[in-house]
Protein backbone atom coordinates (compact mmCIF):
# COMPACT_ATOMS: atom_id res chain seq x y z
CA UNK A 1 0.00 0.00 0.00
CA UNK A 2 1.41 3.38 -1.05
CA UNK A 3 1.85 5.86 1.82
CA UNK A 4 -0.19 9.06 1.81
CA UNK A 5 1.28 12.51 2.34
CA UNK A 6 -1.77 14.64 3.04
CA UNK A 7 -0.82 18.02 4.55
CA UNK A 8 2.88 17.34 3.84
CA UNK A 9 5.01 19.54 1.60
CA UNK A 10 7.94 18.25 -0.45
CA UNK A 11 10.66 20.36 -2.10
CA UNK A 12 12.32 18.72 -5.12
CA UNK A 13 15.40 20.13 -6.83
CA UNK A 14 15.50 19.58 -10.58
CA UNK A 15 11.81 18.76 -10.51
CA UNK A 16 10.77 19.92 -13.97
CA UNK A 17 11.90 16.86 -15.94
CA UNK A 18 13.12 13.28 -15.82
CA UNK A 19 13.47 11.60 -12.46
CA UNK A 20 12.52 14.76 -10.58
CA UNK A 21 9.27 15.09 -12.51
CA UNK A 22 8.37 11.44 -11.83
CA UNK A 23 9.02 11.97 -8.12
CA UNK A 24 6.94 15.16 -8.09
CA UNK A 25 3.95 13.52 -9.77
CA UNK A 26 4.13 10.49 -7.49
CA UNK A 27 4.04 12.68 -4.39
CA UNK A 28 1.16 14.69 -5.83
CA UNK A 29 -0.90 11.57 -6.54
CA UNK A 30 -0.47 10.67 -2.88
CA UNK A 31 -1.67 13.96 -1.46
CA UNK A 32 1.47 16.06 -0.98
CA UNK A 33 1.94 19.72 -1.73
CA UNK A 34 4.88 19.90 -4.17
CA UNK A 35 7.47 22.62 -4.71
CA UNK A 36 9.66 22.03 -7.75
CA UNK A 37 12.92 23.84 -8.34
CA UNK A 38 14.02 24.46 -11.91
CA UNK A 39 17.01 26.25 -13.40
CA UNK A 40 15.95 27.56 -16.83
CA UNK A 41 13.01 25.79 -18.51
CA UNK A 42 9.99 27.66 -17.15
CA UNK A 43 7.62 26.04 -19.68
CA UNK A 44 8.50 22.55 -18.48
CA UNK A 45 8.19 23.62 -14.84
CA UNK A 46 4.78 25.21 -15.38
CA UNK A 47 3.59 22.08 -17.18
CA UNK A 48 4.56 19.95 -14.17
CA UNK A 49 2.66 22.37 -11.93
CA UNK A 50 -0.43 21.95 -14.11
CA UNK A 51 -0.04 18.16 -14.06
CA UNK A 52 0.20 18.21 -10.27
CA UNK A 53 -2.81 20.47 -9.89
CA UNK A 54 -4.82 18.12 -12.10
CA UNK A 55 -4.41 15.47 -9.38
CA UNK A 56 -5.98 17.79 -6.81
CA UNK A 57 -2.71 18.63 -5.06
CA UNK A 58 -1.12 22.06 -4.75
CA UNK A 59 2.12 22.97 -6.50
CA UNK A 60 4.64 25.78 -6.85
CA UNK A 61 7.56 26.18 -9.26
CA UNK A 62 10.57 28.19 -8.08
CA UNK A 63 13.51 29.15 -10.28
CA UNK A 64 16.95 29.08 -8.71
CA UNK A 65 20.58 27.96 -8.77
CA UNK A 66 21.10 25.40 -6.01
CA UNK A 67 24.85 26.11 -5.99
CA UNK A 68 24.13 29.63 -4.65
CA UNK A 69 23.22 30.00 -0.96
CA UNK A 70 21.38 33.25 -1.67
CA UNK A 71 19.33 31.56 -4.37
CA UNK A 72 18.45 28.58 -2.15
CA UNK A 73 17.39 30.95 0.64
CA UNK A 74 15.12 32.85 -1.76
CA UNK A 75 13.52 29.62 -2.93
CA UNK A 76 12.93 28.53 0.65
CA UNK A 77 11.32 31.88 1.44
CA UNK A 78 9.06 31.58 -1.60
CA UNK A 79 8.01 28.06 -0.62
CA UNK A 80 7.27 29.02 2.98
CA UNK A 81 5.22 32.01 1.82
CA UNK A 82 2.82 29.54 0.17
CA UNK A 83 3.14 26.49 2.43
CA UNK A 84 3.67 26.61 6.19
CA UNK A 85 6.41 23.99 6.36
CA UNK A 86 8.72 21.88 4.23
CA UNK A 87 8.50 18.29 5.47
CA UNK A 88 10.56 16.51 2.81
CA UNK A 89 13.56 17.60 0.74
CA UNK A 90 14.60 15.60 -2.32
CA UNK A 91 18.06 16.58 -3.59
CA UNK A 92 17.57 15.35 -7.13
CA UNK A 93 19.20 17.92 -9.44
CA UNK A 94 22.38 16.73 -11.10
CA UNK A 95 24.44 17.20 -14.27
CA UNK A 96 27.05 15.39 -16.35
CA UNK A 97 30.04 16.97 -18.07
CA UNK A 98 32.00 13.89 -19.08
CA UNK A 99 35.61 14.00 -20.20
CA UNK A 100 38.75 11.97 -19.63
CA UNK A 101 40.74 12.81 -16.52
CA UNK A 102 43.71 14.23 -18.42
CA UNK A 103 41.52 16.32 -20.72
CA UNK A 104 38.93 17.52 -18.19
CA UNK A 105 38.74 21.29 -17.85
CA UNK A 106 38.51 23.17 -14.58
CA UNK A 107 35.06 24.41 -15.58
CA UNK A 108 33.84 20.85 -16.25
CA UNK A 109 35.07 19.82 -12.80
CA UNK A 110 33.77 22.87 -10.93
CA UNK A 111 30.28 22.93 -12.44
CA UNK A 112 29.55 19.26 -11.76
CA UNK A 113 30.82 19.50 -8.18
CA UNK A 114 28.81 22.72 -7.68
CA UNK A 115 25.48 21.23 -8.76
CA UNK A 116 25.90 17.61 -7.65
CA UNK A 117 27.58 18.19 -4.28
CA UNK A 118 27.57 21.82 -3.20
CA UNK A 119 23.90 22.13 -4.12
CA UNK A 120 22.77 19.28 -1.84
CA UNK A 121 25.01 20.68 0.92
CA UNK A 122 23.37 24.11 0.74
CA UNK A 123 19.83 22.77 0.41
CA UNK A 124 20.31 20.24 3.21
CA UNK A 125 21.81 22.89 5.49
CA UNK A 126 19.03 25.45 5.00
CA UNK A 127 16.10 23.04 4.88
CA UNK A 128 17.67 20.82 7.54
CA UNK A 129 17.80 23.75 9.95
CA UNK A 130 14.10 24.39 9.26
CA UNK A 131 13.26 20.72 9.85
CA UNK A 132 15.20 20.57 13.12
CA UNK A 133 13.33 23.67 14.33
CA UNK A 134 9.97 22.17 13.42
CA UNK A 135 10.91 18.84 15.00
CA UNK A 136 10.55 16.56 11.96
CA UNK A 137 11.72 16.05 8.41
CA UNK A 138 13.10 13.73 5.76
CA UNK A 139 15.95 14.39 3.35
CA UNK A 140 16.48 12.09 0.37
CA UNK A 141 19.57 12.38 -1.83
CA UNK A 142 19.52 11.02 -5.38
CA UNK A 143 23.01 9.62 -5.80
CA UNK A 144 24.39 7.02 -8.22
CA UNK A 145 26.17 3.68 -8.11
CA UNK A 146 29.12 5.55 -9.64
CA UNK A 147 29.63 6.93 -6.14
CA UNK A 148 31.15 3.56 -5.27
CA UNK A 149 31.98 2.15 -8.70
CA UNK A 150 34.20 4.21 -11.01
CA UNK A 151 33.25 5.00 -14.60
CA UNK A 152 35.65 5.96 -17.39
CA UNK A 153 35.37 9.56 -18.51
CA UNK A 154 33.51 10.79 -15.44
CA UNK A 155 35.95 11.60 -12.60
CA UNK A 156 33.97 14.74 -11.75
CA UNK A 157 30.59 12.98 -11.69
CA UNK A 158 31.83 9.92 -9.78
CA UNK A 159 33.60 12.10 -7.22
CA UNK A 160 30.50 14.26 -6.74
CA UNK A 161 28.34 11.21 -6.04
CA UNK A 162 30.91 9.66 -3.69
CA UNK A 163 30.91 12.95 -1.82
CA UNK A 164 27.11 12.99 -1.76
CA UNK A 165 27.09 9.52 -0.19
CA UNK A 166 29.34 10.76 2.61
CA UNK A 167 27.26 13.93 2.98
CA UNK A 168 24.26 11.65 3.52
CA UNK A 169 26.06 9.93 6.39
CA UNK A 170 27.36 13.12 7.99
CA UNK A 171 24.04 14.97 7.85
CA UNK A 172 22.22 11.89 9.15
CA UNK A 173 24.39 11.98 12.29
CA UNK A 174 24.13 15.73 12.79
CA UNK A 175 20.39 16.09 12.15
CA UNK A 176 19.36 13.08 14.23
CA UNK A 177 17.09 12.26 15.94
CA UNK A 178 14.45 14.55 14.43
CA UNK A 179 15.46 14.32 10.74
CA UNK A 180 16.23 11.15 8.77
CA UNK A 181 18.62 11.44 5.81
CA UNK A 182 18.95 8.66 3.24
CA UNK A 183 19.99 8.28 -0.38
CA UNK A 184 19.43 6.21 -3.49
CA UNK A 185 22.37 4.98 -5.55
CA UNK A 186 20.77 4.99 -8.98
CA UNK A 187 22.03 2.70 -11.72
CA UNK A 188 21.23 2.91 -15.42
CA UNK A 189 17.75 4.37 -15.83
CA UNK A 190 15.72 4.53 -19.04
CA UNK A 191 15.81 8.26 -19.72
CA UNK A 192 16.65 10.88 -22.34
CA UNK A 193 19.83 11.82 -20.46
CA UNK A 194 21.16 8.25 -20.47
CA UNK A 195 20.34 7.92 -24.18
CA UNK A 196 22.26 11.13 -24.89
CA UNK A 197 25.38 10.00 -23.01
CA UNK A 198 25.57 6.30 -23.97
CA UNK A 199 25.26 4.45 -27.27
CA UNK A 200 22.84 1.56 -27.72
CA UNK A 201 25.82 -0.79 -27.89
CA UNK A 202 27.05 0.47 -24.52
CA UNK A 203 23.59 0.10 -22.97
CA UNK A 204 23.23 -3.44 -24.36
CA UNK A 205 26.54 -4.34 -22.71
CA UNK A 206 25.40 -2.86 -19.40
CA UNK A 207 22.11 -4.77 -19.52
CA UNK A 208 23.98 -8.00 -20.26
CA UNK A 209 26.16 -7.43 -17.19
CA UNK A 210 23.16 -6.63 -14.98
CA UNK A 211 21.56 -9.57 -13.14
CA UNK A 212 18.03 -8.27 -13.87
CA UNK A 213 19.00 -7.74 -17.55
CA UNK A 214 17.43 -4.31 -17.98
CA UNK A 215 17.62 -0.67 -17.05
CA UNK A 216 15.47 0.74 -14.28
CA UNK A 217 12.62 3.21 -14.67
CA UNK A 218 11.98 6.67 -13.26
CA UNK A 219 8.84 5.36 -11.59
CA UNK A 220 10.85 2.73 -9.71
CA UNK A 221 13.06 5.49 -8.30
CA UNK A 222 9.99 7.54 -7.39
CA UNK A 223 8.48 4.62 -5.49
CA UNK A 224 11.64 4.12 -3.43
CA UNK A 225 11.72 7.86 -2.69
CA UNK A 226 8.15 7.56 -1.41
CA UNK A 227 9.19 4.79 0.96
CA UNK A 228 12.16 6.76 2.28
CA UNK A 229 9.86 9.76 2.83
CA UNK A 230 7.26 7.68 4.66
CA UNK A 231 6.97 6.60 8.29
CA UNK A 232 8.01 3.11 7.21
CA UNK A 233 11.64 4.26 7.04
CA UNK A 234 11.66 6.16 10.32
CA UNK A 235 14.27 3.82 11.88
CA UNK A 236 16.59 4.18 8.87
CA UNK A 237 19.10 6.98 8.43
CA UNK A 238 22.47 7.54 6.78
CA UNK A 239 21.93 4.82 4.17
CA UNK A 240 22.41 4.96 0.39
CA UNK A 241 20.44 2.15 -1.20
CA UNK A 242 21.62 0.81 -4.56
CA UNK A 243 18.79 0.69 -7.09
CA UNK A 244 20.59 -0.77 -10.07
CA UNK A 245 19.21 -4.21 -10.91
CA UNK A 246 22.16 -5.80 -9.14
CA UNK A 247 24.76 -4.27 -11.48
CA UNK A 248 27.00 -3.26 -8.57
CA UNK A 249 27.30 -6.95 -7.64
CA UNK A 250 28.97 -7.93 -10.91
Amino acid sequence: MMPTFNNKTVFITGGSRGIGKAIALNFAKNGANVVINYCSNIDAAEQVVRDIESTGSKALAVKGDISSKESVQKMQDMALAVFDTIDILVNNAGINKDNSFLEMTEDEWDRVIAINLKGPFLCSQLFGRLMVDQGRGKIINISAVTGVQARLGAPNYCTSKAGLNMLTKCTAIELAPTVQVNGIGVGFIESTLVREVFSQEQLDAVNEATPLRRMGTKDEIAELVMYLASSGSSFMTGQTIALDGGKILT
